[in-house]
């Protein structure tokens, strides 16, 4: 009789040892994901930052309309705006007449050719000046900047 007692505390101890090992590895595996994302984020917004200081024309800035102004009272809150000239000290760019609620639909709808759509610009552009801008992304209104490579970026096409 002692002898089975001894064997199901044993058992016991095995399984709580094993439960916590598979949950520590799962801890990591989570971590390692997080840290990932993370990284990825830090060198999307260090490019961001070189790429405001060299505006071409076809770069894609990634609004936060709350931040520009009162211009939208809306829950749709983000906006795309392409940079269709650049001149000495003004970069002209004219914005997507679509506005978003979340920044994952802004991209979405880049993946899904959205944007690829003949009057999803406005036609009259905004002249901005260097200064403007560079306050702009400092704010955070202009949140992301991407160069599209071979008329594409996050895979969809950006015409």
């Amino acid at each position: 009789m002692l002898h089975s007692l001894e064997s199901e505390q044993v058992n016991t101890k095995f399984s709580i040892t094993l439960n916590k090992l598979v949950l520590l590895v799962c801890l990591f595996v989570v971590a390692y994901f997080v840290y990932g994302k993370y990284a990825f984020y830090k060198v999307e917004q260090a490019e961001a930052s070189i790429l405001i200081l060299t505006p071409k024309v076809n770069d894609i800035y990634f609004l936060d309309m709350r931040l520009i102004g009162d211009v939208l009272k809306s829950k749709h809150k983000y906006r795309l705006a392409k940079v269709v000239n650049v001149t000495d000290d003004t970069v002209a760019i004219v914005y997507g007449r679509v506005t978003y609620q979340w920044q994952n639909a802004v991209v979405n709808s880049i993946k899904f050719d959205d944007v690829n759509n003949y009057d999803y610009f406005k036609l009259i552009p905004d002249y901005l000046s260097f200064s403007k801008i560079k306050e702009m992304r400092n704010n955070e209104a202009i949140y992301l900047v991407k160069r599209p490579i071979k008329n594409k970026i996050y895979g969809g096409f950006v015409n």
